[in-house]
């Protein structure tokens, strides 16, 4: 089977959106398929390029559409410089107020204007459009209607769901939200969600939809089994976090208080500054972060907090399913109640709610026990999770 992938961000760029991505890609490989990409590629200096892809990407055909995006040059330079004055706080606060405003996201505009021509495409057999952002669902069916006027078989595979995800950071307008999240998806042939917490509420949600509605779990291809039972450290948080989405302030008054050796790798919206027992660092590549995963005995995973009205969205973070691939114990921190139901079923995580006493009491327990092996998910092989994405395709 021939299959374009179609992304709307840099595919080298090391992101969770991307790691899902060349993840899923390596498994379609793996099953005999050829695969083509679609990259954006744009000038902001704050994302991180991630070598480690390209063992998978090199065996791609890769097409690069081009965009510069003054959004770019703005957050790029600011958080390249990592400054903590005024104009961060002015770009943050304009930022908030549009995307308050905006009902797909910042790329919606540049995704109905970017020129697509020129790409030498071929013949395929299956199109694959994957959010985030959001976007990219637009840009694909551009591509569509100009490359593949008698029709292509359209995949969408959606990281998060657009009304719930956004929900939690600014619940204006929710109807004009649905509204344009249905305009999104009504056109593909399937539509893939990463749980079964989220699927049920998108059939719910868009009940005409929903016999081509489906889940697979998030693929991860960079888990490696570890040999040791010794670590440098007890603790390890790695990955982005927010005040508003995953509040990370409880785990980091455990570990800049308590005396366990850990470490922080990402970036956020709350300084997190390092201690005698406690090791910070900023957004890194997938080989830097896995070097650090390999040397730490608890692998932390903050979980999205719940919008004001409380009502359950059904996001669960990528790392879940990135650290349910290794053999590690995982921490998962403030799970919803359907979530944590979801997750209970696999028998592979620790849940604790997101509070300090919780959570110190929860690590010193596991820390106060012989290391353990766990079994790693094979729900999240790339292979596996590529399989089952065909096989419900072709059942459709």
């Amino acid at each position: 089977m021939r299959i374009l992938f179609v992304t709307f961000s840099d595919i080298g760029v090391c992101s969770s959106s991307n790691i899902r991505n060349v993840s899923l890609i390596k498994g379609f490989l793996e099953l005999g398929h050829s695969v083509d990409i679609i990259s954006f590629k744009t000038n902001n200096k704050a994302q991180v390029q991630d070598e480690t892809f390209s063992t998978i990407t090199d065996k791609c055909k890769v097409f690069e559409l081009y965009g510069n995006l003054v959004s770019d040059k703005v957050s790029g330079g600011l958080l390249a410089k990592n400054t903590k004055s005024i104009k961060v706080k002015v770009y943050n606060f304009l930022r908030k107020i549009y995307y308050a405003l905006e009902p797909v996201d910042s790329l919606r505009k540049t995704a109905l204007t970017l020129d697509v021509e020129g790409l030498e495409l071929g013949k395929y057999d299956l199109m694959i459009s994957s959010s985030n952002p959001y976007s990219v669902h637009i840009l694909a069916e551009r591509i569509k209607k100009r490359y593949f006027p008698d029709g292509i078989k359209w995949v969408q595979y959606w990281g998060d769901a657009l009304y719930f995800d956004t929900l939690i950071r600014h619940p204006i307008f929710p109807l004009r939200l649905k509204k344009a999240e249905y305009k999104l998806i009504s056109n593909s042939d399937a539509i893939f969600y990463t749980n079964a917490v989220i699927l049920e509420k998108q059939k719910k949600l868009f009940k005409d939809l929903a016999s081509k509605m489906a889940f697979i779990e998030t693929p991860y291809a960079f888990a490696k089994a570890s040999e040791k039972t010794a670590f440098t450290y007890q603790v390890g948080y790695f990955g982005s976090f927010s005040t508003v989405v995953r509040d990370i302030i409880p785990l980091y008054t455990v570990l800049s208080k308590e005396n366990f050796r850990s470490v922080i790798i990402g970036n956020g919206d709350v300084e997190i500054t390092p201690t005698d027992n406690l090791k910070v660092m900023p957004r890194a590549t997938v080989s830097v972060v896995r070097e650090y995963e390999e040397d730490t005995r608890i692998l932390a995973c903050i979980c999205n907090k719940l919008p004001s009205n409380k009502k359950e969205t059904g996001l669960i973070p990528g790392k879940a399913y990135h650290y349910g691939a290794t053999d590690k114990t995982v921490l998962m921190i403030g799970a919803s109640p359907e979530v944590e139901a979801f997750l209970k079923k696999y028998n592979r995580f620790v849940f604790v709610p997101n509070d300090p006493q919780q959570i110190k009491d929860t690590i010193s327990d596991i820390l106060g026990k012989p290391v353990v092996k766990e079994q790693p998910l094979t729900e999240v092989e790339p292979i596996c999770a590529a399989k089952r994405l065909i096989e419900t395709v072709n059942s459709l």
